[in-house]
């Protein structure tokens, strides 16, 4: 196993490289693509490409690549997503490509082959960010609620813990599938050598803030303070009160019908509601304590092979142990009444009348365009005097299109 010494000292970059960031989901990896969205156009100045030009593309480019759908979308969706970027990495001049989602981690061999024969001859790196599992047991709790889920914290852990990848869909496929580090890394090792699989390890509560950038810095070659990371959080936890609030509207959501598109849910009830309204105000959500003695064998095993796998290691693998002190004042789900949910479900309640009011207003706006566009040539024949140049076809044709764009804002904005 090789290490880093910790520091920002970037390495001298040799030939070509591509980093693919495969996860783990949860690990900071939002955080990375944030900065380097954000510095895209920086680091494009120094010789290295971000290969995104609009938001959502990599997600779309893994989607493709793992042949899967999302949400109401099937596969067929991001068909062809993921040989754009892969284009664009080969055709880039510079030394350095940095790419990935946090759900590539769960690619099987073949689609790891295609990934690696797409981006030849560049010479393609391993990064997988790793954080010690009793976090990543309540942080994907809480990520499975803002889709729509509405198994209690209890019910998750004690089912991984007991049935590992047998426990119920999608659980077990999607948290061992994309969190455990030897199994995720034993699979993309068969492809890609150890020695080029890159395990940054995310520093316990209490470390510097930008221990994990510098650490992603220090294996790519980045400088890590030349970029600016001052970039707005979008993935924020939740409380254990607001989770089970959330957790309980799923819950009635589901009795309903019609059942509300994954699109709107996710705008509202992801972006809206858990990340801005909802954000942690109430106690962390920790690990239940009948499961930690679990946790921390679990996690020893890991470390353990994990040092056996002759992978580069940024951080400290001792890391990656849960510590059982940031664990303690577990609430359970039946000590969370009605009266503990009233403050943030009133928080709630504003937040969607304000998300309400803005709407109407973008709809009365929307209203307003759409009646100040100029009745377009359409009814005018052929060779009329209305019909006039190609100049004013040309008009027509943009008339047109302004308005079915008005009218499709106008229809979104109603489905809101």
């Amino acid at each position: 196993m090789m290490s880093h010494p910790e520091g920002p000292t970037p390495h001298e970059p040799p030939a070509r490289r591509v980093f693919v960031h495969i996860g783990a989901p949860k690990t900071g990896t939002t955080f990375v693509q944030q900065v380097m969205w954000a510095n895209r156009e920086h680091l494009a100045e120094d010789g290295i490409l971000y290969p995104y030009t609009k938001r959502g593309e990599h997600l779309r480019a893994t989607l493709d690549l793992r042949e899967r759908g999302w949400g109401d979308s099937s596969r067929r969706d991001f068909a062809g997503a993921w040989d754009t970027i892969a284009e664009r990495a080969r055709d880039w001049p510079g030394h350095t490509v940095i790419l990935g989602h946090e759900i590539m981690g769960g690619a099987t061999e073949p689609q790891i082959r295609r990934l690696v024969r797409s981006l030849e001859p560049a010479q393609v790196h391993v990064i997988f960010t790793a954080r010690d599992i009793a976090r990543q047991l309540t942080s994907d709790w809480q990520e499975h609620l803002k889709h729509r889920h509405t198994v209690t914290l209890e019910q998750f852990v004690g089912d991984l813990v007991e049935l590992g990848h047998d426990a119920p869909k999608p659980f077990g496929e999607m948290f061992w599938g994309l969190h455990d580090a030897p199994f995720i890394l034993r699979r993309w090792a068969t492809v890609v050598p150890a020695e080029r699989i890159h395990i940054v390890t995310v520093p316990q509560p209490g470390a510097s803030g930008d221990t994990l950038w510098q650490r992603f810095c220090t294996v790519t070659g980045l400088d890590a303070d030349r970029y600016d990371t001052d970039v707005q959080r979008t993935n924020r936890g939740l409380g254990i009160v607001e989770a089970e609030l959330l957790r309980r509207v799923n819950r009635r959501l589901a009795q309903r019908r019609p059942r509300i598109p994954a699109m709107e849910y996710d705008q509202l009830v992801r972006l809206h509601l858990a990340n801005r309204a909802l954000a942690e105000r109430s106690d962390r959500i920790v690990l239940p304590p009948d499961s930690m003695p679990w946790a921390l064998d679990k996690s020893r095993e890991m470390v353990t092979e994990l040092r056996k796998g002759g992978y580069d290691v940024c951080g400290d693998l001792e890391e990656l142990i849960p510590r059982p002190e940031d664990h303690e004042n577990f609430t359970a789900r039946t000590d969370l009444t009605g009266d503990r949910l009233l403050p943030s479900a009133v928080l709630t309640i504003a937040a969607l009348l304000r998300i309400a009011a803005r709407q109407k207003r973008q709809l009365r706006e929307l209203r307003a365009r759409l009646g100040e566009l100029p009745p377009t040539a359409a009814s005018f024949p052929s060779g009329s005097p209305g019909s006039g140049s190609t100049a004013s076809g040309s008009l027509r044709g943009r008339l047109r299109a302004g308005g079915r764009r008005a009218r499709s804002r106008l229809r979104r904005a109603r489905a809101h």
